[in-house]
């Protein structure tokens, strides 16, 4: 069985934190930072682009947005209503929020796309990442 692939921005101790919740009880789902180069290869495959959004790739199935939320706190077990109000949440606020804590827009795409040839080629190395780092590394010295 594949594993899924879940893409998300790590430039946040925050967001690291609750993806590493997301997936540190399943083995079925690896996490890979949306700015990794192997992640960036990845969208440009499958979009054409680089779009900045919350990706989840199981099988054969690209979810973007809205329907990453819900795939990944499904995942989690929460309850029905609590995974729906927390999609139309992501939904509303996700492009001010993106702007206020990613510093950057999150694509307007949402949705399910089947995943491209070329784009499942970059997916083998992706789907053996283990860890998430929560802390941010310690700057490097010159």
């Amino acid at each position: 069985m594949k594993k899924s692939l879940l893409v998300y921005d790590g430039s946040n101790a925050l967001f690291r934190a609750a993806v590493e919740a997301a997936t540190s009880r399943s083995d079925e789902v690896v996490a890979a930072r949306w700015d990794s180069e192997p992640v960036q290869a990845f969208l440009e495959a499958q979009f054409d682009a680089r779009p900045f959004a919350f990706i989840l790739v199981e099988g054969d199935s690209v979810h973007v947005g809205e329907e990453t939320v819900g795939r990944v706190l499904d995942r989690m077990g929460l309850a029905d209503p609590v995974v729906d109000g927390l999609q139309r949440a992501y939904g509303i606020g996700g492009v001010p929020f993106g702007r206020l804590l990613h510093g950057r827009t999150v694509a307007d795409l949402d949705g399910t796309f089947p995943l491209s040839e070329e784009a499942a080629a970059h997916l083998v190395g992706l789907r053996e990442v283990r860890e998430i780092p929560v802390e941010d590394a310690p700057a490097e010295e010159s």
